[in-house]
């Protein structure tokens, strides 16, 4: 009984080495590593193209005069057309609420023109408004990739108006007027340094005014508005962005 217990523990004790070496003979495998999600950032400056349509409305006031009283009132004629330009800003982020400052300038061919003001002479108004642009702040949320906001400030408006009577009078005024602009548009990040950006704007360009003599009275003032649907892309700056962040 003696020689057995005697045999197990030798063999037991022979055993044991080979078995821690076998054990550190195996190879350890780490477990795979999960990427963390993506993190977006809109904060940095920017720079874009964008172009699109636009409809509005030219509402024109003649005063009158002594002589002319048969032209007094209000003609009120649509306007459309299409615009090119270009855009810069910047974007600052604080969690998920964007901050934003931007300006833009656009070439414009938006015009209309009044039905006839005497019927059989054929005079009519004409108003064409030839650029546009504004400076506006933003407030936005962003969803990662994807940012909404609302918009608003000041505008400014290259206008020509013109009063096309019988052959020899014409009068014409060209006006760079200030008004006032709000909107609302989503903008889209589609590769890191790039998005794509789609706005609706209502811009209202205040009161211009043709004055036909000197005679006080014997005048027009126009008062023009206008809605714009613009799409665009942007390059955000890699050290502002939106970028990906990298761990």
């Amino acid at each position: 009984m003696k020689k057995i217990l005697l045999g197990t523990v030798a063999a037991i004790a022979l055993a044991a080495p080979a078995s821690a070496a076998d054990m550190a003979a195996r190879p350890y495998a780490k477990a795979p590593m999960v990427a963390p999600a993506p993190i977006y950032t809109w904060t940095g400056f920017y720079v874009g193209v964008q172009g699109g349509g636009a409809w509005g409305r030219s509402d024109e006031t003649f005063f009158g005069a002594p002589n002319t009283a048969i032209f007094a009132g209000t003609q009120n004629y649509d306007t459309s057309g299409g615009f090119v330009g270009g855009v810069f800003g910047y974007n600052w982020q604080s969690g998920p609420v964007v901050f934003g400052i931007e300006g833009d300038y656009h070439w414009a061919d938006i015009s209309g023109r009044s039905a006839q003001i005497n019927l059989g002479v054929g005079d009519t108004y004409f108003t064409k408004i030839r650029g546009f642009g504004d400076i506006k702040g933003r407030l936005g949320y962003s969803t990662g990739p994807a940012l909404w906001f609302v918009s608003g400030g000041a505008a400014v408006g290259d206008i020509q108006h013109r009063y096309d009577g019988v052959p020899g009078n014409v009068f014409v005024q060209n006006d760079t007027r200030w008004g006032w602009t709000v909107g609302a548009g989503a903008e889209y990040m589609f590769a890191p340094s790039w998005s794509a950006k789609l706005e609706y704007n209502y811009i209202d360009f205040g009161r211009s005014t043709i004055q036909y003599s000197a005679v006080p009275t014997n005048r027009s003032e126009w008062t023009d508005t206008v809605h714009t649907l613009k799409a665009g892309v942007n390059y955000h700056f890699n050290w502002g962005g939106p970028v990906v962040a990298k761990y």
